[in-house]
């Protein structure tokens, strides 16, 4: 690099050799992961992280919001570590001197004396400097680099990392995930105030060269902190990427400011995920120039069938209700995270049953009785699953999945054998095969097996050389027996072979090797006490599962004409259990109660046996089953009673009644469990909610890249204090977002901006307040300024608001700089350019009141530099 090189980058006038001892080369993959992570000789499960996270952000599109040249960066052409002192001093004069000298002129050292509690200095990719006050350190305050919080801290960073902000939030996280490097680690204790601000400065030398810090704070409850971050320096670099990653967790009763100073060089892609959780009575306050999740394991209805939450991809469809228009569709994944291990509570309704965290939302209803009886007093919200007395549910269904390809039955036989020459001799015979069935499964084969898991047994007779002499399967079907008919018709296009009746007439029997194996290679195998349901039962087309369950019923079922429900009884409860779940995917909602489970002697078609328990699954009769049962129950069906009263889906006392498809069902919510368990989240576009085991439950609303505050808990605050500044070239794209997730929260955005020759200034916003979050007060303010004629500003606020009484209040302004303003401070001696910084400081005054005056007077510093060659 040549001295002009720097002369043409660097308006300030410093910038270091590039003389680092460490660094990784240019480019992106997991070669440059592995080395990053071996140069700090990080745990395991750090490393890991890191690879699942550069997969997914190789996996991710590049965003489409924004200006073009984030789609324009070129990731092979940035060197993603570089560092320049092998270790982190605690002592000022222990630093290398150039960075020193670099520092110095940023004001660290006077900084510190004065004021600071603690201060940590990153110099491109690592901490060179970090010290906390000693008084701070005996009341149990962490303020670490982040590198050496996770090496001293590692159980409580495990614990939290990545929970407000994982990998698969959006692509620069994921980014930050596999590359961070640096950052700071804080915990308040419970109660401790620390009452002077804490600093980390950050500082990009080397050129094409990445920062991507990781900061963590922790306040405990009824803690206080100000934690600052950065310089207002400018960091002078060409084609240099900054994408970090903030984590705020403000636990109830505890106050958090965070402080950013815009970084306003014009060469560097800042673009940072900013996050924090606010509890209840605590505030979170952004100066700026959990919601629930689902346990492991919970199922999602996707476009292609049941899955577990964790194997859901970002830009998969799953189900979701679409309240304006009342009906259950299917709506893109937009972001998913993992959100650590939590303790959970049961929520159920019979069989239909989830684990969540405390807050999850569900939907659900709330009487208000401050609303005016006109108005109508029941609202229709989302509410926590520790508040929640009733539901509603999914009465109904929409088709998802596709049919299963069904196993390769083989028609080959192994025997061993001898003859007059030699024994022990293998022979391999193959023959023809009398199965006639297709490759994927249909509605007839569904019901057959449906029919098996009830009536149906299998018989082998093993041959002397170890496999199948021959095989018989069985179903227990009385010659009045309702599906006998329909048994003959449908296995006599599977199979042609002639059945085998026994001489009472109870049971038809083939012989069928092939036959048998179909339906154990299936997953339908075993005796009455250990059939269960495969799996892929769960991811068929709705006629399939119904024909499945119609199958069933036929088998072991009865119809309650008063009642108008379905009864089906069985020794084997886990088979009951596997049936409620095929049910809940139809909208269907099941119950399972246990008669007996003591062995007893009991008379079956005169027959004595012993019955070893007795279970019985009930659910309504639903009229999308009552087609695919065989023609006698069909019948039945049609002799019971209609309901006439639609008693799921009157809202208490209210007029107000839900569409057909939902119905509102009392609920049992447990206790948490004592053991912590993995849990996941995921965001879902436009309708904001999903469904998951057969509940409609809400996702929480992942930002992009602005700083964001979830306020979880009744009377928590947030604040929203950010300015830009947009020089030639530049575009700053900036905005915040604040998420009311609970009832008496307050909220308040004030933004400004300003933008100087052809730079431009965008805000971005969101005001959320969900439907069981009362009483929610929020105001946005955005003031832009524009210098010239060729600068530019956008607003784009979006509110989404369903509660009637929520306060919510936006204005927005732009003006341009007044030429009559600039003459007059002019004809008072002062010069152009310090004219001009002049006004601009004065619109950035209520930024100023909210720094410490250190940082005023960086910023105003800062401001007079930018400034120069403004005008003329």
């Amino acid at each position: 690099m040549s001295k002009n090189d720097f002369d043409i980058e660097y308006k300030a006038g410093w910038a270091d050799p590039e003389n680092f001892t460490v660094a990784t080369d240019y480019g992106l993959g997991e070669e440059t992961v592995r080395q990053i992570s071996k140069f700090k000789n990080e745990p395991e499960w750090m490393l890991e992280f890191r690879l699942k996270s550069l997969k997914l952000f190789f996996d991710m599109p590049s965003p489409k919001w924004g200006d073009d040249l984030v789609r324009a960066i070129d990731f092979q052409k940035i060197r993603y570590y570089v560092r320049y002192s092998d270790r982190v001093e605690t002592s000022w004069e222990d630093v290398p001197d150039n960075i020193k000298n670099t520092f110095e002129k940023l004001g660290i050292p006077e900084a510190e004396r004065k004021f600071l509690a603690g201060v940590g200095a990153q110099y491109d990719s690592e901490t060179v400097y970090h010290k906390l006050r000693e008084d701070l350190e005996r009341q149990g305050v962490i303020f670490l680099d982040t590198d050496t919080g996770l090496k001293k801290h590692e159980d409580i960073y495990k614990k939290y990392f990545g929970t407000v902000i994982p990998p698969e939030d959006n692509k620069f996280a994921a980014l930050n995930s596999a590359v961070w490097s640096g950052g700071s680690f804080v915990l308040i204790p419970k109660g401790v105030k620390v009452e002077i601000p804490i600093q980390a400065y950050f500082r990009i030398n080397t050129k094409n060269a990445g920062q991507f810090e990781r900061t963590l704070i922790i306040a405990e409850e009824g803690s206080e902190v100000h934690y600052i971050e950065g310089c207002t320096a400018p960091t002078y670099t060409t084609d240099s990427l900054h994408s970090a990653v903030v984590e705020i967790i403000a636990m109830p009763g505890s106050r958090v400011r965070y402080t950013t100073i815009q970084n306003w060089s014009t060469n560097v892609y800042n673009l940072v995920t900013k996050r924090a959780y606010a509890y209840a009575n605590s505030l979170v306050e952004w100066v700026d120039g959990n919601i629930g999740c689902l346990a492991e394991g919970s199922t999602i209805t996707t476009e292609d069938g049941i899955k577990p939450i964790e194997e859901v991809r970002v830009g998969e469809k799953v189900q979701s209700y679409d309240h304006e228009n009342k009906i259950l569709c299917f709506k893109k994944v937009i972001a998913k995270r993992y959100s650590g291990e939590q303790q959970v509570r049961e929520v159920n309704i019979g069989e239909r049953r989830i684990f969540v965290t405390s807050n999850h939302p569900f939907y659900s209803y709330k009487y208000d009785r401050d609303k005016p009886k006109k108005l109508g007093r029941y609202n229709l919200v989302f509410t926590r699953a520790d508040q929640l007395n009733e539901v509603i549910i999914p009465s109904n269904s929409i088709d998802y999945g596709s049919p299963y390809l069904l196993p390769q039955i083989s028609t080959e036989t192994t025997f061993i054998t001898s003859n007059q020459y030699a024994s022990g001799l293998e022979v391999t015979r193959k023959s023809s095969t009398r199965l006639v069935v297709d490759e994927y499964t249909n509605d007839d084969l569904m019901w057959f097996f449906g029919l098996f898991i009830g009536d149906g047994n299998i018989y082998r007779e093993p041959s002397k050389s170890g496999g199948t002499r021959y095989a018989k399967v069985g179903f227990s079907t009385p010659r009045n027996n309702r599906a006998r008919n329909k048994l003959l018709n449908i296995i006599s296009q599977i199979i042609d072979t002639i059945p085998y009746e026994r001489k009472d007439g109870v049971q038809l029997t083939w012989n069928s090797v092939e036959l048998a194996d179909l339906i154990e290679q299936s997953g339908f195998g075993g005796l009455a006490k250990s059939k269960r349901i495969p799996n892929w039962i769960l991811s068929l087309p709705e006629t399939q599962r119904l024909s499945f369950v119609a199958g069933y019923i036929d088998a072991d079922g009865s119809v309650n004409p008063e009642s108008r429900l379905f009864n089906i009884k069985s020794v084997n409860r886990d088979l009951l259990e596997d049936t409620a779940k095929v049910l809940i995917t139809l909208g269907i909602t099941p119950r399972i109660h246990t008669e007996f489970s003591e062995y007893r002697t009991v008379e079956i078609l005169n027959y004595k046996s012993t019955a070893r328990g007795s279970h019985r699954l009930v659910f309504s009769i639903n009229d999308k089953i009552i087609p695919y049962l065989s023609k006698e129950m069909q019948e039945k069906c049609m002799l019971t009673k209609p309901i006439k009263l639609k008693h799921f889906r009157k809202i208490g006392r209210s007029s107000m009644e839900l569409p057909s498809i939902l119905e509102i069902r009392k609920v049992n919510v447990s206790e948490l469990s004592k053991n912590l368990v993995p849990t996941w989240d995921i965001e879902i576009e436009d309708t904001g909610n999903f469904v998951s085991q057969g509940f409609i439950v809400h996702n929480s609303k992942l930002t992009m890249k602005y700083p964001s505050i979830y306020l979880l808990g009744e009377g928590a605050r947030g604040e929203v204090l950010s300015v830009a500044y947009a020089g030639n070239t530049q575009h700053q794209d900036t905005g915040s977002k604040m998420i009311h997730l609970a009832s008496n929260t307050s909220s308040k955005i004030t933004a400004k901006s300003i933008s100087k020759g052809n730079g431009k200034t965008t805000y971005r916003g969101l005001v959320q307040v969900a439907p069981h979050a009362k009483n929610v007060v929020s105001n946005v303010v955005c003031d832009a300024l524009l210098i010239d004629d060729e600068s530019k500003n956008d607003t784009f606020p979006y509110s989404e608001i369903q509660r009637d009484d929520a306060t919510i209040t936006h204005e927005a302004t732009v003006g341009k700089i007044s030429q009559d303003m600039l003459f007059y401070l002019m004809s008072r001696g002062i010069p152009e350019n310090e004219a001009l910084a002049l006004v601009v400081m004065g619109f950035f005054d209520e930024f100023n009141k909210e720094l410490p005056m250190e940082y005023a007077v960086e910023l105003n510093r800062l401001i007079e530099m930018e400034m120069e060659g403004s005008v003329g």
